[in-house]
């Protein structure tokens, strides 16, 4: 028995025939146009299991802890060419305020339990990597995290695409973006 499409379902399917009739026919080398056209993905990174959280703990020989606002991410590498990020690729506002990353981590390949600090991470093609940042917040802002309607937006840059991750402390929610071309 046949299973009927959807008129959206179809018209996607065709899109992307066209799609990859049009690069047969140009032939393109263009490595940011052929990027652009991976559905989901930016600058050939396909980006999941997205979360946001606060969290404090205690650096050795602290008086005080740290409080921290986390993004992890799992990153997949779906181009043909490796793909380098940093914290750079990741512009983060509390509240509509610029704040920068002071840890950019990522996990070790295959090992759960290992994350290392980076300035720059190369993804090599098929490659699938969970990458971490933390962002040192007031103590203040950590007491009134979830009694107050705190907003976390973290704008994930490569190649010539955007997506914004979008967080609500008090409706604990996340919100992605649709995929902009700059």
């Amino acid at each position: 028995m046949s299973e009927m499409f959807s008129r959206r379902v179809f018209m996607r399917g065709l899109g992307v025939v066209a799609a990859a009739a049009a690069l047969t026919a140009c032939s393109s080398t263009n490595e940011a146009v052929n990027q652009a056209l991976i559905e989901g993905a930016v600058g050939g990174i396909v980006a999941a299991d997205c979360k946001i959280d606060r969290s404090r703990y205690w650096a050795a020989n602290a008086t005080v802890p740290v409080n921290e606002i986390s993004f992890r991410i799992v990153m997949t590498n779906v181009s043909s060419k490796p793909v380098t990020l940093s914290g750079d690729n990741f512009a983060t506002t509390l509240d509509g305020t610029p704040i920068p990353p002071f840890n950019f981590s990522a996990r070790d390949v295959g090992d759960a339990d290992i994350w290392r600090t980076y300035d720059s991470l190369t993804i090599r093609p098929g490659e699938e990597r969970s990458v971490a940042l933390a962002y040192e917040i007031s103590q203040p802002t950590y007491d009134s995290w979830y009694s107050s309607s705190r907003t976390v937006a973290v704008s994930f840059t490569c190649g010539n695409q955007r997506v914004t991750y979008t967080k609500n402390s008090r409706s604990d929610e996340i919100t992605v973006s649709d995929i902009e071309t700059l």
